[in-house]
């Protein structure tokens, strides 16, 4: 696989309902938000900042095993990563207890995000194809 196909799988990994509160919803819609802009910004740490730390440590692993970078760690892969497009916005939130989804204008699927300790973040899981 090349490195470009494999950043092609991270970003689309990077970039992917019920009742809840409307509290719940607006807090998970500013995390959702915040994750989008950092990424529209390109701005690396902000970026892995609103992951989950599992996320950014899944993400360091596959820039490590996927992308040939040694000592990668989540901001260094999401920073090979183009910005997504600036027109980009949460759209709708979902929430579910811990569990939430954002639909965003502008992304191909929805995030999800879970609440750690109070705090909602972005969940992902990259995925590619191995060498």
């Amino acid at each position: 696989m090349t490195r470009l196909a494999a950043v092609g799988g991270l970003a689309l990994a990077i970039a992917v309902a019920g009742c809840g509160g409307s509290d719940e919803g607006a807090k998970v819609s500013a995390a959702a938000q915040s994750y989008v802009a950092a990424f529209t910004a390109h701005d690396a740490n902000a970026t892995c900042l609103a992951l989950t730390p599992e996320s950014q440590q899944r993400v360091a692993e596959f820039a490590r095993t996927h992308m040939h970078l040694r000592a990668a760690t989540c901001a260094r892969a999401v920073a090979l990563l183009p910005p997504a497009d600036s027109s980009a916005k949460v759209a709708t939130v979902e929430v579910h207890g811990s569990h939430a989804t954002a639909s965003v204008d502008g992304f191909d699927r929805p995030l999800t995000l879970v609440r750690e300790d109070g705090t909602w973040r972005v969940q992902s899981i990259p995925s590619g194809e191995a060498d």
